[in-house]
């Protein structure tokens, strides 16, 4: 039988913390991809493998929340289609994308990436605003219900392409798509956006399964950690000041630009 060293497990414990710790920001403030994508990369896996496998990790979290929501997504059960159709084809061309940019390709475009998620993370709070202002507008113009055009359709296939494609902060940029379209009631909105999480999650999953990209040892121990922490995040949420989470989220954010745009955009000039 071989023997397990403290190296070879390490990069399978690092996976394991940042799962646990963001199953448990996502459970109060979101921002856990932010954890467990570095957590990938430091454990060996490329890049574009663990964007991919990454959001695979993270899928059970966001099926439970579907779970919860199932009142929810009933009262919108009509819409459901076609929101679907759009969602598995946006995040479908994103992660047939992401495998066409390649390893090397991905890892240029990581730092902007990262930057991106974590400034839409810093102001998500204004983003949100701005959308539920819009949004109250366009019901006091109309009360024909959400669209279902192509204006429609593009804002959202645009949105599940970059999900498909990378995936940070891509929950608040479906719940804005989806207040743009016309949906109000906040708990449907939610519960619409955590369905679409797990459809465009499913989609970079049968891409990377055909192409046998998934890193599996570190995905399931990346939906063992993220399950538990979750857990333990529902039952804190409550107490502990949602403030400090973002700002460390934040900081984790700005401080991934910094490492990336160092290891992919400077070092190499260094060789």
């Amino acid at each position: 039988m071989p023997e397990f060293s403290l190296p070879l497990l390490a990069p399978y414990a690092f996976i394991l913390i940042a799962a646990l710790a963001a199953g448990f920001v996502n459970a109060i403030a979101g921002g856990g991809t932010f954890f467990t994508y570095p957590a990938f990369v430091a454990g060996g896996v490329l890049p574009a493998f663990a964007s991919g496998s990454n959001n695979i990790g993270l899928w059970p979290g966001n099926a439970m929340a579907t779970l919860a929501y199932r009142q929810e997504l009933y009262a919108v059960r009509a819409d459901l289609p076609f929101l679907s159709a759009v969602t598995l084809i946006g995040s479908g061309i994103g992660t047939v994308l992401l495998l066409a940019v390649g390893n090397d390709g991905f890892a240029r475009l990581l730092p902007p990436l990262v930057l991106f998620a974590t400034l839409l993370f810093t102001y998500a709070e204004r983003v949100r605003q701005w959308v539920l202002q819009r949004a109250q507008r366009r019901g006091a113009a109309s009360q024909a219900g959400p669209s279902r055009g192509w204006g429609a359709a593009l804002g959202l296939g645009v949105v599940t392409i970059y999900g498909g494609f990378f995936g940070g902060g891509v929950n608040l940029m479906v719940m804005a798509s989806l207040s743009l379209m016309g949906y109000q009631n906040i708990q449907q909105t939610n519960a619409i956006k955590n369905y679409l999480a797990v459809l465009i999650i499913a989609s970079v999953f049968v891409v990377f399964l055909i192409q046998g990209s998934i890193a599996w040892p570190q995905v399931i121990i990346c939906a063992l950690g993220a399950m538990s922490g979750g857990f333990v995040g529902a039952r804190v949420a409550k107490r502990m000041p949602v403030a400090w989470l973002r700002a460390m989220v934040i900081a984790v954010g700005f401080a991934l630009t910094l490492i990336y745009t160092w290891q992919y955009w400077i070092k190499p000039f260094y060789r």
